[in-house]
């Protein structure tokens, strides 16, 4: 009996594997065509899907000369190197213009991120067009062009075929990564970082105002006031390594984003969970649906003004006690919503996407 047979039979409360039969896999099926929306149903469509594969390879090409500006790239796209996943899954990076027809025809998928850029006709019927952005609308509105062309999308949103979030830490880290000492603060230190390359209208005009109650370290391009000397060992390591490495110096960490969008969190919210510092936000407006613990996180929004959440950050660094009970969701039971967002993390983007590609074969009868 296969793992997959095992799991299922365990689930579906199947006595023997005699049972699998045709209304077995139909019932199955038909799970397969029903959205998830928590972390267990999708965990459940992706064993399905992996039961129902067969063992099928998918295969995915990616459209050569994508600006990955971070490490969100996908990172198994070159030589045909299989993704760590259960489903068969190769993808590799070419230029498609220099693909004839004939290769094109054993591709499942085309892959293709922000700005639109795939043939305007696929080579066979059953191939996918995928597209993958994790740009929010008010930033890039061409990164969202809604129309028929594309039969996967992957973003962040959790409305999209690959609801795709920003956390980059494995399960353990969280779980392991000890709180801020407050303790070894200084009187006059100052205790809250900020770090961003993209001017918004909220971050220019409230981030002054806080300033006028507390200093705010902030080392970016927005209202830098400095220098990333400040902490030499932090500076000769890559670009986010070099940015977690300047805010794990500091309690708290402005977590604004750039807009406000619906499952709109960047890594300004998850990167200081597994660095023991508290975010202070400023984001989607149902962030608290995905945090770990409800307290876990400080919002800007939950202050009557400025000042007061200026008092509270002061009084949280001036008592140890009050600001672990923002740790202790580190020993705790983690939320559905946020044990959702770090299964379908980017990290596991490739796999997904596989996964996807071989829910739509079998839904399609071509396994």
């Amino acid at each position: 009996m296969s793992i997959y047979t095992k799991q299922f039979a365990n689930e579906f409360n199947v006595e023997s594997t005699n049972s699998f039969g045709t209304n077995y896999t139909a019932t199955l099926v038909d799970k397969l065509k029903v959205k998830p929306t928590t972390f267990i149903e999708w965990k459940q469509r992706h064993h399905i899907t992996g039961y129902l594969n067969n063992n099928q390879k998918v295969k995915v090409y990616i459209t050569k000369n994508v600006e990955w500006y971070d490490v969100l790239g996908p990172r198994y796209r070159n030589n045909e190197i299989s993704v760590k996943c259960d489903i068969p899954c190769i993808w590799t990076e070419r230029h498609l213009d220099q693909v004839d027809l004939k290769e094109l025809k054993t591709v499942d998928a085309l892959f293709c991120a922000n700005k639109p850029n795939l043939p305007k006709e696929k080579a066979w019927k059953g191939q996918k067009l995928i597209h993958f952005t994790l740009e929010p609308k008010t930033h890039c509105p061409k990164c969202h062009d809604k129309n028929d062309f594309f039969d996967i999308r992957a973003t962040f949103d959790e409305d999209s075929d690959i609801p795709t979030s920003y956390v980059r830490a494995n399960f353990e880290s969280w779980r392991t990564q000890q709180p801020f000492d407050v303790t070894k603060l200084s009187p006059n230190s100052t205790f809250i970082s900020f770090i961003a390359s993209h001017w918004t209208e909220f971050r220019e005009s409230w981030i002054p105002t806080l300033q006028a109650y507390l200093p705010v370290a902030s080392f970016g391009s927005v209202l830098p006031n400095t220098p990333w000397e400040k902490y030499p060992e932090c500076l000769n390591l890559e670009e986010f390594a070099a940015k977690n490495c300047i805010i794990s110096k500091y309690p708290f960490y402005l977590s604004i984003e750039n807009c406000q969008e619906k499952d709109y969190s960047t890594e300004k919210l998850w990167d200081p969970f597994y660095l023991g510092v508290v975010p202070v936000i400023w984001g989607a407006p149902n962030t608290r649906s995905y945090l770990p613990y409800p307290k876990s996180a400080i919002f800007i929004d939950d202050y009557s003004n400025v000042e007061a959440l200026a008092n509270h950050l002061k009084y949280l660094v001036k008592n140890q006690s009050a600001y672990l009970e923002y740790h202790t969701w580190r020993t705790m039971n983690l939320s559905e919503g946020f044990m959702k967002k770090l299964y379908l993390n980017v990290y596991n983007l490739e796999c997904n996407v596989c996964r996807e590609i071989a829910r739509l074969r079998i839904i399609e009868g071509r396994i």
